[in-house]
């Protein structure tokens, strides 16, 4: 669905990317992981046309992006990781334009509306929302388009709790229908709970790594929470109580798998030292 081969990118002096290899199957959730200045994001412009690549080789869906990168990137929704929209529209303003540029029904921006959590804020203008609300606008914009390949730059970053599971659910939603899924992420429960494979991304080169603990929900190491996980568990649990003017969840959410339960998974993370010979740090 997503091959990158032989990617390499300088700037200036300095080489970042020296030849990274990477796959995204169909069905495939890959978190892309390295530390500080490790060309994530660099990686991640290449792939939807926003920089251009030195040397290498990028197919998406069959076609070559850097040939034919129209069709390509027709192919291909990007979540960058600060979103940014005309703060002189509305939140449904945003969406019904990027619906009209998707070819996407109109019903598509009321469901997008929903499923993100955006009901509250729909009739006001960007410049009016927090950077969190921002960022849901930017998945729902990501998510409203058909197509077999999703990208995100660290999709998490600027989300609450509620949002985050959100983002995750329907990232999973995507990825059981068959959608390629690459996203950028230091984040050690946004591996465990949407990752099927880690690339490791250190010194210009990738290092695909295929833990067998990623498949499926029921593999996720149990342990007790941390303080931390309990205190999150209670500020989600406040929030499911608010969210539809405290009824509960909507009918759209439960139907991505948006529920009640706490989110204290993890698992992958602290193994990645180990499997990869070296630690991670964030970006």
């Amino acid at each position: 669905m997503l091959s990158v081969r032989g990617l390499e990118k300088t700037y200036g002096t300095r080489p970042v990317l020296t030849g990274a290899d990477l796959h995204v199957a169909e069905g495939d959730a890959v978190a892309l992981v390295g530390g500080n200045g490790s060309g994530k994001t660099t990686t991640l412009r290449c792939i939807v046309g926003l920089a251009r690549p030195d040397a290498g080789r990028i197919v998406v869906d069959g076609i070559d992006a850097v040939a034919r990168p129209r069709e390509a990137l027709a192919r291909v929704s990007y979540l960058p990781q600060r979103p940014s929209f005309p703060g002189t529209l509305t939140v449904r303003e945003v969406i019904g334009v990027a619906a009209r540029l998707r070819h996407q029904p109109s019903r598509a921006v009321a469901r997008e509306i929903e499923l993100c959590g955006l009901a509250p804020v729909a009739d006001r203008f960007v410049s009016q929302l927090s950077g969190g609300e921002r960022q849901r606008v930017g998945l729902a914009v990501t998510f409203l388009a058909d197509v077999p390949v999703l990208v995100f730059d660290e999709p998490s970053a600027s989300l609450d709790p509620l949002a985050t599971r959100i983002f995750l659910a329907r990232a999973r939603e995507a990825r059981a229908a068959g959608r390629a899924i690459l996203y950028s992420t230091h984040v050690a429960a946004d591996i465990d709970r949407l990752a099927t494979r880690v690339a490791l991304l250190r010194d210009g080169r990738v290092e695909m790594i295929d833990d067998p603990t990623l498949r499926g929900e029921a593999a996720i190491d149990a342990r007790p929470l941390t303080p931390g996980e309990r205190a999150l568990q209670q500020l989600e649990a406040r929030d499911d109580d608010t969210l539809d003017g405290g009824q509960g969840f909507s009918p759209a959410m439960e139907r991505v798998g948006i529920d009640r339960r706490g989110s204290g998974e993890r698992g992958l993370w602290e193994r990645l030292p180990r499997a990869a010979g070296a630690g991670v740090g964030s970006r």
